[in-house]
């Protein structure tokens, strides 16, 4: 298992080039971990890929989490629209449509508050990045069933991105979904 990588920076260029660095000198990728800060916001990413062997298969996945302070009400999951799905709606299984054309034939939406998951979403960059990847999960979540759990923002993909810059769209996608969930102070002005 290879380590956590941690990396800090103000700017998000300035934390990619560090990120695009330390993924060029790795000689593979198999077991890539490392948090993304830009403080106060924090991005934990995961490359997880097992090539298989004999008459095993592989997989690939790769993750984008981060923790939501503050606890706010809203929950959601966007994922893939396959026809286990569709079977699902036909039996009665409901999905929210947001009014997103693109969005809502792409993914199953579920939500507790469509009209706040309309407003969250409704940067057409959010739009973009999501449909570029229609076999992904997106949701906000408590990590588990206790009362005490903290909420995860999470991206996940069972498939294996490499690429900087696509990490880089990723990371973009879930820190600008945080900010609009948890949004910080603005600073006082120094005295």
């Amino acid at each position: 298992m290879d380590t956590n990588r941690t990396f800090t920076a103000d700017s998000e260029p300035a934390l990619w080039a560090q990120v695009a660095a330390d993924m060029a000198r790795q000689p593979d990728l198999f077991d890539y971990r490392a948090d993304l800060c830009q403080p106060p916001y924090c991005v934990h990413l995961v490359l997880d890929i097992d090539l298989g062997g004999g008459f095993e298969g592989g997989y690939e996945l790769t993750t984008l989490r981060a923790v939501v302070p503050g606890q706010p009400a809203l929950r959601f999951a966007l994922h893939e629209q396959d026809w286990v799905h569709e079977i699902g709606k036909l039996l009665g299984l409901q999905d929210v449509e947001l009014g997103y054309a693109e969005l809502d034939r792409t993914f199953i939406i579920s939500t507790n508050d469509a009209n706040a998951l309309r407003q969250l979403l409704a940067d057409p960059a959010v739009h973009q990045a999501l449909l570029r990847y229609p076999a992904a999960r997106f949701t906000l979540a408590p990590d588990s069933e206790a009362p005490e759990a903290p909420l995860l923002l999470s991206f996940s993909l069972e498939r294996a991105v490499v690429e900087p810059e696509q990490l880089r769209e990723l990371y973009q996608l879930l820190l600008r979904v945080l900010q609009q969930l948890a949004p910080q102070p603005l600073s006082p002005p120094a005295v």
